[in-house]
């Protein structure tokens, strides 16, 4: 149920951009996560479409990048990629560690289209 909050961020932040940029609708939005979030990006989308609904984000289209995540031993300085939340360093065994990525959440991109104008009248 947390994506429901972070999906009304999502939006709040797409919308501040596209007003900011003139645009009249959002085509694509991409959102990075790093691999070790909770997140689950189906129900981010599920949200967004249903929070979007008379924005300029409505048809919006949801794109997700995954960022793999990345760890330095603690006691032997050993880089790695944990595979889960709990883990220990692969050269050593130890259990000390400094999480580099992999917890991320962040919009990487938004593309948008400007507002039609209609010509002048009797055209």
């Amino acid at each position: 149920m947390h994506e429901y909050a972070i999906t009304e961020n999502i939006l709040e932040i797409v919308q501040a951009e596209a007003s900011r940029a003139g645009a009249g609708r959002v085509d694509e939005i991409t959102v990075v996560m790093g691999e070790l979030t909770t997140f689950v990006d189906s129900s981010i989308e599920f949200y967004f479409g249903e929070l979007a609904r008379g924005t300029a984000a409505e048809n919006a289209v949801l794109k997700f990048q995954k960022l793999q995540a990345r760890a330095v031993c603690g006691n032997c300085e050993a880089q790695f990629r944990p595979q889960s939340a709990f883990f220990t360093c692969p050269d050593c065994g130890s259990p000390l560690y400094e999480l580099k990525q992999g917890q991320e959440l962040f919009i990487e991109s938004i593309e948008v289209s400007q507002p039609e104008t209609s010509g002048p009248k009797g055209e």
